[in-house]
C-alpha cells in the first residue's frame, strides 16, 4: 500500500477541508490531491535513462513549503524515489551528494541555483520561488507537461519512496532508505498510541528535511488533519500560532520546547488549546517541560524514542514520565528488543546493555547498499536498561561513552547532574584526549544569567558524581553548538573544548 493511500480518500471524503496552512497560504485536500496527480503524472513522463536498484529519483532542495509536500506525496504517487538534500548542507556537500546520488530531477530553490555549475547537464533542474535561465520554474514544468493519458502505477508496499540523510562516517551525510510499508507500519502504530484525530490542529514547526517533521506531516494528512507547517521555526511566532489557530497537537525536539519555554518565561501566558505534546530527538530537561507544563495545563506529554532508520521504538506516555529521568518507554506493539552484551549475549532485567531493534518499521538499508535482512536485529548504538515489565530507560549512546582511567562515564549521566544545579542552564559532556587518563571527562556549559561557574561547578560536581566522572575541563559558552535537526552537536563541542584547553591550558578541573 502507498503511503499516499489514505490521504486520497481523505481528499476524496473532503476535498473541501484544509489539509495544509503555512502563514502565508492554504491548500484543501482536494486542491493538494489534484496537484499532487499533476506532479506525480509529469514525473512519468520523465524519460529514465538507466535502470537501477532504486526507482527514478526526484530530489528536493527546498524550505518547508506546500510545494515540499506536493513533490514529496506526488513522488510517491508516481512510484519515485524522493530525495530530501538539506538546504544547511554547505555547497561542497550539496555538489558531492548531487553528484553521488544523481537524481533524475532536482527542484531547487532559486536561492541555491548558484551551485548550477556543480549539477550534471543529465539532471533536469526546476526551479521554485523564482526564475532562473536556462531552467523551468515549477509552474513551467507542470503545464510543458501533457499529463491527460498518464497512468498512474500501483505501488506495493516494498517499493523504495523515500531517501533521507544521517550523519555519515566520511563526514558526507548518508542516504538511509525506506519502503511504503514501513512507513505505513508506522502509521498504524502512531494511531494506536498518539491518538491524532481527524478534527485535530497539528503543527509541525521543523524542517522537512528531517524524517521526524516529515513524518508529522504526512501523518496528519494519513489522519484527515489539518496540518500547520511553520516556514521555519521562531519560538515568539509558534506561540503566536498556537494561541490564534487552535492548535491541538504540536510536535517538536527538546531545543524548541526550550526555545519556547524561555519565552514563555519573559512574557504573557494563556493556556491554549493543545492537547497533546509531541517530543522526540532527545531527553527533555524535566525543569523547561515543568515552565510549560504551568502554561499548557490541558497538555499531555508524549516522547517517543527512535531513529530515521529505525522508525519508532518506543513510547512513553504522559503517566509515565516520571518513572525515571531517562525513561523512554514500552515498545510500540510490533517492535521487539534485544539487549545484549559485548559478546552479543542478552543481558539480565536491570542490567546495562546495547539495544538491538526489529520491526517492520525499519529502514531498507543505505543507498547503494540496499537489500538489508529484513529479519535480522539492527543495532540502535544506544545502551538501555530493560525493567522486568519491559519499560526501557536510556543509559548513554554507545558511541558516546567515555573511558576514562579504564573506566565507563556515560555523558547524559553527567549531564543530567550538571542540568540539575541552579548554576547551570544547559551542558553537553564529551571526552577529550588525555596522555595520563586516555579520555578525559570534559563539559561545556550554558550558565544561567552567564555568571561564572567554572569553580562552583567543581565542588557541585565533586557531592554528586564519583571523583572519576566529575569533568576535568569546563568551559562556558552563551549556547551550545547544535547539529542541522537542532540536536547537541558532540563533534563540534568535543573540537571547540579541546581547541581551547590544548592551546591555553585553563580550566582545569583537579
Amino acid at each position: 500500500m502507498s503511503i499516499a493511500a489514505s490521504f486520497v480518500k481523505n481528499a476524496e471524503t473532503n476535498p473541501g477541508k484544509t489539509a495544509v496552512s503555512t502563514p502565508h497560504r492554504s491548500v484543501t485536500y482536494g486542491e493538494l490531491h489534484e496537484k499532487t496527480n499533476q506532479a506525480a503524472k509529469a514525473l512519468r513522463q520523465i524519460p529514465v535513462k538507466n535502470k537501477k536498484d532504486t526507482p527514478p529519483k526526484a530530489a528536493v532542495l527546498l524550505s518547508n513549503s506546500i510545494e515540499f509536500v506536493e513533490l514529496f506525496l506526488g513522488a510517491a504517487k508516481a512510484g519515485w524515489l524522493a530525495v530530501t538534500f538539506d538546504p544547511k548542507w554547505s555547497d561542497k556537500e550539496l555538489a558531492a551528494i548531487i553528484k553521488e546520488t544523481m537524481p533524475e530531477i532536482v527542484f531547487i530553490e532559486k536561492q541555491f541555483t548558484h551551485i548550477k555549475d556543480e549539477i550534471p547537464a543529465s539532471i533536469e533542474v526546476i526551479v521554485l520561488r523564482g526564475k532562473e535561465a536556462p531552467f523551468l520554474t515549477y509552474e513551467q514544468w507542470l503545464e510543458n507537461s501533457k499529463t491527460n493519458d498518464i497512468d498512474l502505477p500501483e505501488v506495493t508496499g516494498s517499493t523504495l519512496f523515500y531517501m533521507g540523510f544521517t550523519s555519515g562516517t566520511t563526514g558526507l551525510p548518508k542516504g538511509f532508505m525506506r519502503t511504503h510499508r514501513s512507513w505505513t507500519e508506522s502509521f498504524q502504530e502512531g494511531d494506536k498510541e498518539l491518538k491524532l484525530q481527524a478534527s485535530d490542529h497539528i503543527l509541525v514547526p521543523g524542517p522537512l528535511v528531517h524524517s521526524l517533521f516529515l513524518f508529522a506531516a504526512l501523518h496528519a494528512l494519513h489522519r484527515g488533519a489539518v496540518c500547520f507547517l511553520e516556514e521555519s521555526f521562531q519560538a515568539e511566532a509558534v506561540i503566536k500560532r498556537i494561541n490564534t489557530q487552535h492548535i491541538s497537537v504540536m510536535y517538536g525536539v527538546p531545543t524548541m520546547f526550550e526555545a519556547i519555554a524561555q519565552r514563555l518565561e519573559q512574557g504573557e501566558t494563556k493556556p491554549g488549546t493543545l492537547r497533546t505534546c509531541i517530543a522526540s530527538g532527545a531527553k527533555m530537561a524535566q525543569h523547561r517541560k515543568t515552565v510549560l507544563e504551568k502554561t499548557w495545563t490541558k497538555a499531555e506529554w508524549i516522547e517517543f524514542y527512535g531513529a530515521s532508520e529505525l522508525s519508532f521504538v518506543s513510547i512513553l506516555h504522559h503517566k509515565d514520565r516520571f518513572r525515571s529521568k531517562n525513561a523512554l518507554g514500552f515498545p510500540f506493539s510490533n517492535v521487539e528488543v534485544s539487549v545484549r552484551n559485548e559478546k552479543g549475549e542478552e543481558v539480565e532485567p536491570g542490567h546495562i546493555g546495547e539495544l538491538f531493534v526489529r520491526s517492520p518499521m525499519v529502514f531498507a538499508g543505505y543507498y547503494q547498499q540496499i537489500g538489508s535482512n529484513p529479519e535480522a536485529f539492527i543495532s540502535s548504538g544506544d545502551l538501555v536498561q530493560q525493567d522486568e515489565d519491559g519499560f526501557l530507560h536510556l543509559a548513554g549512546r554507545k558511541k558516546n561513552m567515555i573511558v576514562t582511567g579504564g573506566l565507563n562515564v556515560y555523558p547524559e549521566e553527567v549531564e543530567e547532574v550538571l542540568t540539575a544545579s541552579p548554576m547551570v542552564e544547559d551542558a553537553v559532556v564529551t571526552g577529550i584526549e588525555d596522555e595520563y587518563w586516555g579520555e578525559a571527562v570534559a563539559v561545556l556549559l550554558v550558565a544561567k544569567d552567564h555568571v561564572q561557574i567554572e569553580d562552583n561547578i567543581k565542588s557541585f560536581c565533586k557531592n554528586h558524581l564519583a571523583s572519576y566522572k566529575c569533568p576535568r575541563y569546563v568551559m562556558t559558552a552563551d549556547k551550545i553548538p547544535l547539529t542541522t535537526s537542532g540536536k547537541p552537536s558532540r563533534q563540534k563541542v568535543k573540537e571547540k573544548i579541546e581547541k581551547q584547553f590544548r592551546l591555553e591550558g585553563q580550566g582545569q578541573l583537579q
